[in-house]
C-alpha cells in the first residue's frame, strides 16, 4: 500500500508499461499515468483482461516484451 508516484519521473531506463484492457485493480487510467510520468516509457494496450497478463494472455505478453526488447 506504498504511493511511489513521486518516483515514477526519477525511473532511469527505457520501460514498458503493459496495460490490460480490463484490469479492477489498475484501471487504463493508472497505466496512461504511469506512462505519462515515466520518461521514455512506452504504453501498450493488451486486448487481455484482468490484472495479470502473463497468466491469462501469455502470447500477446510475450509478443509486447519481444517487439519492446
Amino acid at each position: 500500500m506504498s504511493d511511489n508516484r513521486a518516483d515514477l519521473s526519477r525511473v532511469p531506463v527505457r520501460s514498458l508499461i503493459l496495460q490490460c484492457s480490463d484490469d479492477v485493480i489498475a484501471p487504463v487510467e493508472v497505466g496512461k499515468y504511469v506512462h505519462e510520468n515515466v520518461p521514455g516509457s512506452e504504453l501498450v494496450l493488451m486486448r487481455a483482461t484482468g490484472h495479470c497478463p502473463n497468466l491469462s494472455a501469455p502470447e500477446e505478453t510475450i509478443s509486447a516484451i519481444k517487439k519492446f526488447l
